[in-house]
């Protein structure tokens, strides 16, 4: 045959072998699911598959779902109707980094304050006593020590504003409103135990969170 510009040359060999054994190598990932694709998916469907809050009712109880919501924090956009919206819920966070060994809601998951605040797996939790965790339909006072536990499956009101503090620092929860970074599920604030006081000695917007049992709760009046 005469030489021509269909003539391989160079290290054609190799390129071709390598060529096949990557694809080799995406078939057998593709079939065992785990291409980063298919485990973004998996941790979306995961981790945004929505639960069910407790029936809102006069206290909060050990033992049922709710929600940990800055209601009175403006999310950094605003909504479709151009009004500020206003609540932010402590939700768990799987980053990019995570994703090929994680997910679903694992120790070590870190924290942050979404505008999502529709109920579900990342941004609902069951509510615990410290003394036994078993404990389930019994009221919480204020001043209470509790547990927060990812939901995978006085007598405070449901809807009143509390102050989260952190038993070990003795530092309350707050929002870092001025630190948004960008996840996976879009634009979402941090979250850390400091306090913030005004000159009147009074915890302010950022420190004021509420314990939420049901969707219309979380409006801002």
């Amino acid at each position: 045959m005469s030489y021509n510009n269909s003539v391989l040359i160079g290290n054609w060999s190799e390129e071709r072998l390598k060529n096949e054994a990557e694809f080799k190598l995406f078939l057998r990932k593709r079939d065992r699911r785990e291409l980063v694709l298919q485990r973004s998916r998996t941790l979306f469907s995961n981790l945004l598959k929505e639960r069910p809050l407790a029936i809102s009712g006069t206290f909060v109880l050990f033992g049922f779902n709710v929600q940990l919501v800055a209601s009175d924090m403006p999310a950094k956009f605003k909504s479709e109707t151009d009004k500020t919206q206003y609540g932010l819920a402590l939700s768990s966070l799987v980053s990019e980094r995570q994703v090929d060994y994680m997910q679903n809601i694992n120790d070590g998951c870190l924290m942050t304050l979404s505008p999502i605040t529709t109920p579900c797996c990342r941004n609902t939790f069951v509510i615990l006593s410290t003394e036994n965790e078993s404990i389930h339909g019994e009221k919480m006072n204020f001043g209470d020590e509790f547990l927060l536990r990812a939901e995978n499956y006085g007598d405070p009101d449901t809807g009143a504003k509390v102050i989260v503090k952190n038993c070990v620092t003795d530092k309350c929860l707050c929002v870092m409103n001025q630190n948004w970074m960008q996840t996976f599920f879009g634009p979402e604030c941090g979250v850390t135990c400091r306090n913030y006081i005004d000159i009147h000695k009074r915890y302010t917007a950022e420190n004021i969170f509420t314990l939420v049992s049901d969707v219309e709760t979380k409006t801002k009046q």
